[in-house]
């Protein structure tokens, strides 16, 4: 138990010591304008875990842009094709106005009864 607590307490003093640090103001032109690079793991499972997580994430990110130009392309096709039935429906009323409007031009010397054919 003491090897936990002793743990906690250099972890959290380390924690300390970094805030600390992160909350002293620079002064300008100092050197905390360069980058400081965590060391790489030398442990090759390290290495192995770090690596798939980044292509997991790449491959996530690759997944997500995929989905969504999908979903556009989807949304785009559905209103091209509401678009089309909307003028085929304006179509077919015309269609069947002209028509019916050109057997009333034909036959407008007979009764309305007797141009049914059934």
């Amino acid at each position: 138990m003491t090897f936990r607590t002793g743990t906690l307490w250099v972890v959290s003093a380390f924690a300390a010591c970094a805030v600390a640090a992160a909350a002293q103001p620079e002064a300008p032109g100092s050197m905390s304008e360069q980058r400081i690079v965590a060391p790489v793991n030398p442990d090759p499972l390290v290495v192995k875990r770090n690596a798939a997580a980044q292509a997991d994430a790449e491959y996530r990110a690759r997944k997500q842009a995929a989905a969504r130009e999908r979903r556009a392309a989807h949304a785009e096709a559905k209103a091209r094709y509401k678009e089309e039935l909307a003028n085929a429906r304006i179509n077919r009323k015309g269609d069947r106005d002209a028509a019916s409007n050109a057997l009333k031009a034909i036959e407008p010397d007979q009764p309305e009864g007797s141009r049914r054919s059934h």
